[in-house]
């Protein structure tokens, strides 16, 4: 359950767990996100230059290992950091942010994977990363579009640090408070987060507050001499014990929790500090039932703290440290992932039948231009200059020569490392993007399979023009049977995201999106696999001296087992799960 609130200081969003209790996060501005990224860009920055400077000189495994390390840098940083290390990046913890679902649930894997996937479109247009910052600037969660595809927010991370302390004992006659609870909770704010503000942004601010809190403060109590900030800060001085005061008798009630609950909180914060280093599966017996116990004791202690009246500074520890016990709790709970060889014998084709009409689209916007672009070219070769590239056209034209060696046909085995690795990381680059494209409403996806599909058929059509399709093929065929399902899957996966945007059906946009980017995710999983692969027969296979009789054997062979796996695989525990169902009484 959640509540979104808004001051003019920060954006807040109070979460409810299923302990029937309120966390409330302060959602990460666009300044502070930007500040985590600009960090996490310098650090992938300076380990592109430590790697390239250590394997320059390597030759063609040094060239793989620098293709493979510009993919992870770039698609798998973030990916890592934030599924390994609970929803923080080294920038986002040294700007103290974490990801989180929003519903206050740790950040999943799957979580993970879609709103990193879906960066690309958030850096556009040209990487500038404004399609991103108007969406964090609108949406009222502060969530980007990959937050939204997601479900995913980012808030200010207070965890770990300060321990609990003492409730401040009141003063016995602090007067009445001049400022409502609203006004004084915005004068509170300002003041906690005065020092974080650039000086020209705190006299704006600082202005506006006291704009706001003037009525009730009374204008002889303002200086006019006095700048607004330091104004504030007097204000803040006598107002805080007043509104402490104001209830005298809970004040006093959370005092008194606070001593006695001081050894009980020290036992749970120690025990937290353990989960987070090592996780719930290092506790002994004794240790999980010790924590759930303490868990619940502090969850019950923050609902008396609200109900007392406690001081922002214990209220605000309380708080803190029941959220960091919910996340360990749930985090380990939430660890469900899908083993590997299940996945891929049972769960990646039964998605992909599942899925098969937007596959079967990609498919024929990707075939579709292929087969006219062919025809195009044969019909007209001149067509072939104006469609590919220059190093195409002469790789056509030294492979009709009968210089295989002046063409990627024929790869020195030396280079085939560097070869292999520079086809797999460009063609899941690609396969990521046709995913990420989707959500432009699948125009993106729509784009990136007709322009593929056009530069395929006018280069079958440049090498037949040249009289040297059957070489073509043959070194393509091994590796494109698994290339083209891949791109296929890759494009049907963007369409179905797209889908959420133009037909979202009973659920809202943002519903639709969620439920559809995790469902096509597994062919997304999919595709990269037979990516892998595929880059694997390319590099070294495809390119070998071996007749072409046996190449075109190995891609029919490619073909069927790929049919037959799509079709057939995971049937089984479709049609038991079938009959599961039936066999349930009617009530």
């Amino acid at each position: 359950m959640m509540r979104d609130t808004r001051t003019r200081l920060h954006r807040r969003i109070a979460l409810e767990t299923p302990e029937h209790v309120k966390l409330e996060y302060q959602l990460a501005d666009l300044g502070s996100r930007a500040a985590a990224l600009a960090l996490d860009l310098a650090i992938i920055v300076a380990a592109i230059l430590l790697v390239a400077l250590v394997f320059r000189y390597t030759g063609g495994l040094g060239q793989a290992v620098l293709y493979i390390v510009g993919f992870f840098a770039v698609w798998g940083y973030f990916l890592f950091f934030e599924a390994v290390w609970d929803g923080r990046t080294p920038g986002k913890r040294a700007v103290g942010l974490r990801v989180l679902h929003d519903g206050g649930e740790p950040l999943s894997f799957q979580g993970a994977v879609l709103r990193n996937l879906i960066r690309i479109v958030d850096l556009q247009p040209a990487l500038t990363g404004m399609a991103g910052a108007a969406s964090i600037l609108f949406n009222r969660r502060a969530q980007r579009l990959g937050d939204l595809v997601a479900g995913t927010i980012v808030v200010r991370d207070t965890g770990g640090g300060e321990l609990f302390g003492d409730e401040p004992r009141t003063a016995g006659r602090a007067g009445r408070p001049r400022l409502s609870a609203e006004q004084f909770a915005l004068l509170a704010g300002y003041v906690a987060r005065r020092a974080e503000l650039e000086p020209d942004v705190r006299r704006r601010v600082a202005s506006s507050v006291r704009d706001a809190v003037r009525p009730a403060a009374g204008r002889g109590s303002l200086d006019p001499e006095a700048a607004p900030d330091t104004h504030l800060v007097r204000l803040h001085e006598e107002e805080a014990p007043r509104h402490a005061a104001r209830q005298g008798g809970p004040s006093l009630q959370a005092a008194t929790m606070a001593r006695e609950r001081r050894e009980a909180w020290g036992a749970y914060t120690d025990l937290v500090e353990k989960g987070r280093a090592a996780g719930l599966d290092r506790f002994s017996e004794a240790e999980v039932r010790a924590f759930g116990r303490l868990y619940r004791g502090v969850t019950a202690d923050l609902a008396r703290a609200r109900t007392y009246g406690a001081s922002p500074g214990l209220l605000e520890a309380v708080e803190r440290w029941a959220g960091a016990g919910h996340n360990l709790l749930y985090r380990a709970k939430g660890r469900t992932a899908v083993p590997l060889g299940r996945w891929i014998g049972r769960e990646l084709p039964r998605a992909v039948r599942r899925h098969r009409w937007p596959v079967l689209l990609a498919a024929l916007l990707l075939f579709g231009p292929m087969l006219a672009s062919y025809a195009a070219v044969r019909e007209s070769p001149a067509r072939a200059r104006a469609i590919m590239p220059a190093g195409m056209l002469a790789r056509a034209e030294n492979t009709a020569r009968g210089d295989i060696n002046a063409s990627y046909i024929a790869v020195d085995g030396a280079e085939r490392p560097a070869f292999s690795s520079a086809i797999v990381t460009n063609n899941v680059q690609v396969s990521f993007v046709a995913f990420a494209a989707g959500l432009l409403a699948g125009a993106g996806t729509v784009l990136i399979l007709i322009f593929n599909g056009v530069l395929l058929g006018a280069a079958f059509g440049l090498y037949a023009n040249n009289g040297v399709l059957g070489v073509i093929l043959a070194f393509v065929f091994p590796h494109g049977v698994m290339e083209l399902t891949a791109i296929c899957l890759a494009g049907g996966a963007g369409l179905g995201l797209g889908s959420a945007l133009l037909v979202p059906g009973r659920r809202t946009r943002r519903e639709a999106l969620r439920e559809r980017g995790r469902a096509f995710l597994s062919l997304v999983g999919g595709a990269v696999l037979l990516l892998i692969v595929a880059g694997l027969v390319e590099g070294f296979y495809s390119p070998s001296g071996l007749p072409a009789t046996a190449k075109f054997a190995f891609g029919g062979a490619t073909a069927l087992l790929l049919t037959a796996y799509f079709g057939l695989a995971g049937r089984g525990s479709d049609d038991a799960r079938r009959g599961k169902v039936r066999a349930v009484p009617a009530p």
